[in-house]
């Protein structure tokens, strides 16, 4: 039963999480076609190149 719970919970984290996906990659997209940049989450401290 434990696993069957396991299963549903994620299952339904998935469908839940799967719209607010669909218009992050939508909103992606449309700044990348416009050449907008997306800002590095990376600590400019930390990075190599």
């Amino acid at each position: 039963m434990l696993l069957l719970s396991r299963d549903y919970i994620i299952c339904w984290v998935n469908v839940w999480l799967a719209p607010v996906e669909c218009v992050f990659d939508m909103i992606e997209s449309e700044l990348e076609r416009r050449g907008i940049a997306p800002k590095s989450t990376v600590d400019p401290a930390l990075r190599t190149t």
